[in-house]
């Protein structure tokens, strides 16, 4: 048996307080990522969900099962083009952060991206699904299995 753990570092936001329980600002935060939100209709057209709640978009992420943290992952990947990590600790404490990358892995608008940008960019997109207001700082997530 082997055990891998696991280590991300940036700067970001701890969002294991996010709740959004309003359909409405769920669908706000999706139509400004069009690709992504097709692809969340399709997989509930799949699962023959009618008339969707928050809890089935956030069932939509199958792979990680990190709920409005990856929501927010790809829409902004789509609506500003900066990739963020979705991710979780040990204690299931979930993440976004933007990770350091070598200058030719990244994107031009990248480039020039500063830690007031980043927080508006994760202020913007958080306000839309709640009135809480999250600090952004530098993070340290470790996690294995």
């Amino acid at each position: 048996m082997s055990y891998t753990s696991w280590h991300t570092y940036g700067y970001g936001v701890c969002l294991s307080r996010l709740e959004c329980d309003s359909m409405e600002r769920m669908q706000k935060l999706l139509e400004l990522a069009p690709e992504y939100y097709k692809s969340v209709q399709n997989w509930l057209k799949e699962q023959h969900i009618e008339k969707p709640d928050v809890d089935d978009i956030l069932e939509s992420d199958q792979e990680y099962h990190l709920g409005l943290v990856t929501v927010l992952q790809n829409v902004i990947l789509e609506a500003e083009n900066i990739r963020f990590t979705a991710c979780d600790d040990y204690n299931s404490e979930t993440y976004l952060v933007y990770e350091p990358s070598y200058p030719w892995d990244i994107s031009e608008k990248e480039q020039n991206l500063t830690e007031e940008t980043l927080c508006r960019i994760l202020a913007k997109y958080i306000s839309i699904l709640t009135d809480e207001v999250f600090e952004v700082d530098y993070c340290s997530v470790e996690n294995g299995g």
